[in-house]
């Protein structure tokens, strides 16, 4: 219990720092890598009322197109700040954000940007703020090579270890806001949709697809190429309620899980359980439905190893060539399961 308790309180100073967070603006560098990210910013700009530390959830979100220049020489897996001055050149910086009108303007410019044949949406979560999001997403789009629009749903996290209860209901709040978004990105014919989700975003996405499921009216192997669904922050018991729940999955529900997730044992701690679907990786727990396993534990990288498959070099690198070649692709129609460590060179 002290262990768990010591984890509980490194998660709550994470966000200490008052140099957290912030977006970095500078002038462009020739030699940095420059990427769009579209984004859905469902977050207030207000502040907080008086005696409330998180100002009121928004009553819609905001659209917008960020520019986000990567150094060059950046290292897999990390996000390069600084606390001096911003520079591109050895930063992860912002070169501009433009606001887009609505929904549907923000959805047709996706259609027309980039090349590639799929558009990704990456759902964060917990204890994110909206800067650490965007440059998430900027360093998953760089690492992983990513070629087609990148859009993030940036949801209102209260962007502290401690708000874990805030973040929770904070998903439920904002289930309608990304069924809007998923059924926009979704009606782009030329792209396939692939959607990523991180800790409490893959709740979330779970929640917003269960809710369209019984609306009837959107078909998810239709509609969603790939779900793929990393350090899923889900009681075990809940999500089978929610699967169980869908007219139909995407054509490849991805599930990234690591028993050495230190975050996730803190998780299910607060729940009064022994662990969560992220930090599970015995097939059990997803028989019975087209789901894939893979087994990150042997890829733990230090500290609370929430996000090995996004960060660890290892991983990144593994997965990429996986995907290059076509064992993780929709036409995959067999569900995996696949232990990383047994894939390291």
């Amino acid at each position: 219990m002290t262990r768990f308790i010591a984890l509980l309180f490194a998660m709550a100073l994470v966000s200490g720092c008052a140099e957290r967070g912030a977006f970095q603006y500078a002038a462009p560098s020739e030699r940095a890598t420059e990427h769009d990210v579209w984004v859905v910013n469902y977050r207030s700009n207000a502040p907080a009322p008086m005696g409330q530390r998180t100002p009121a959830r928004p009553d819609a979100p905001r659209y917008e197109k960020h520019v986000v220049s990567v150094r060059p020489s950046h290292k897999t897996g990390e996000i390069e700040w600084t606390s001096t001055t911003p520079n591109a050149a050895t930063d992860f910086v912002s070169l501009g954000i433009s606001p887009v009108e609505n929904i549907n303007t923000f959805a047709r410019d996706i259609a027309k940007a980039g090349v590639g044949r799929e558009t990704t949406l990456f759902v964060h979560g917990y204890n994110m703020n909206h800067a650490e999001s965007v440059y998430f997403t900027t360093q998953i789009k760089h690492d992983f090579d990513i070629q087609g629009p990148t859009v993030l749903f940036s949801w209102q996290s209260a962007g502290v270890g401690a708000g874990y209860i805030y973040d929770r209901d904070s998903t439920l709040y904002a289930r309608n806001a990304l069924e809007d978004v998923i059924r926009a990105l979704s009606q782009d014919t030329d792209r396939e949709l692939v959607i990523v989700t991180h800790s409490l975003g893959g709740f979330l996405v779970m929640e917003t697809l269960r809710q369209m499921s019984h609306k009837g009216t959107f078909d998810m192997h239709d509609n969603i190429a790939t779900l793929a669904m990393i350090s899923p922050d889900i009681d075990g018991e809940l999500f089978r309620a929610q699967a169980g729940d869908l007219s139909s999955f995407p054509k490849q529900t991805i599930i990234f899980a690591s028993e050495q997730d230190k975050a996730l044992r803190v998780s299910a701690l607060l729940t009064g359980q022994k662990n969560r679907l992220g930090s599970v990786t015995d097939r059990s727990a997803i028989s019975g439905f087209p789901i894939s396993l893979i087994d990150a534990s042997d890829l733990a990288n230090g500290g609370l190893n929430h996000s090995v498959a996004l960060t660890s070099p290892t991983a990144i690198s593994i997965i990429s060539k996986m995907v290059e070649q076509g064992d993780i692709s929709p036409e995959a129609d067999i569900p995996l399961f696949i232990d990383l460590g047994s894939l390291i060179d």
